[in-house]
């Protein structure tokens, strides 16, 4: 049986690289609302770090493309993770970001979702509210397909299964470590980005990042609540570009061989605590 990630080289995820028709005005929000600092890049590209948290930022323009950007914890893993997807016949390109060491690889989903995977580099660490960049979610058309590019090829684990009255699975969240998920796919009817998400420290972070949005007047649009599978507090807001982040406490570890769990498609799957946001 092959090894996952979380069993051979656990990865983490890092940054994002967005892209926007308005790249100013979106870096202006995140600068403000979660803290973060500019970083020189040497290109055309905005480097924004914060603490346990940074995003690059890409006029739409450029022909650059959003990514997820996830790092593992030596030149030897990343070394042995380019291994494992070339004998997969995964084709991996260089991955140029100062958030990287050199090294760092990008390959593409059956979908064309961009994923890099690399070493970090020493960036200084900023003061501010707890909220670690943990987690992507994207909705997916090809659902089956797409899960087992990311299990069977890349090595991500299955943490949770959200599933119909058919058994028929509507969404999957996917370890990279020990935490319940880095990665997750709705099925949908579109592919498109769902949500990203930042993990706090406990309850009283939420509350904290709430009373931040709010004296912004930035509205909450989902929770606050807890959802089913990770059985993590959360809430979400929105980027000036419609992008839903969500803040979230208490996520649950996963052991390497534990099987994964089966939840009903639901409100209550998605939120214990009430209304739910349901994809279509």
């Amino acid at each position: 049986m092959a090894t996952t990630l979380q069993q051979a080289t656990p990865a983490g995820l890092h940054h994002l690289h967005i892209v926007s028709d308005e790249p100013q005005r979106l870096a202006a929000f995140y600068r403000a609302q979660l803290g973060l600092a500019d970083v020189v890049s040497g290109d055309d590209r905005i480097v924004l770090t914060g603490p346990d948290r940074a995003v690059e930022i890409s006029d739409s323009r450029s022909g650059r493309l959003p990514g997820s950007c996830y790092v593992v914890d030596s030149a030897q893993h990343l070394e042995l993770l380019r291994q494992r997807l070339g004998a997969r016949d995964v084709e991996c390109a260089p991955a140029d970001s100062v958030l990287y060491q050199s090294g760092a690889f990008t390959i593409r989903d059956p979908q064309g979702r961009c994923v890099s995977f690399g070493v970090a580099a020493g960036l200084p660490q900023r003061e501010g509210l707890p909220g670690r960049l943990q987690h992507t979610v994207f909705q997916t058309t090809e659902l089956e397909r797409v899960v087992a590019f990311y299990t069977d090829v890349v090595g991500f684990a299955i943490s949770d299964e959200v599933v119909d009255d058919n058994g028929k699975a509507m969404v999957v969240f996917l370890r990279s470590d020990d935490e319940h998920h880095s990665l997750a796919f709705f099925q949908g009817s579109q592919n498109v980005w769902d949500h990203h998400c930042y993990e706090t420290n406990e309850w009283n972070d939420i509350r904290d990042w709430g009373d931040r949005f709010a004296e912004a007047e930035v509205p909450i649009f989902f929770g606050p609540g807890r959802h089913g599978p990770g059985n993590n507090l959360f809430f979400m807001v929105t980027d000036p570009d419609g992008n839903r982040l969500e803040f979230s406490a208490e996520l649950a570890h996963v052991g390497a061989h534990d099987m994964p769990g089966v939840w009903p498609h639901g409100e209550r799957t998605l939120n214990s605590w009430g209304r739910a946001w349901i994809r279509t």
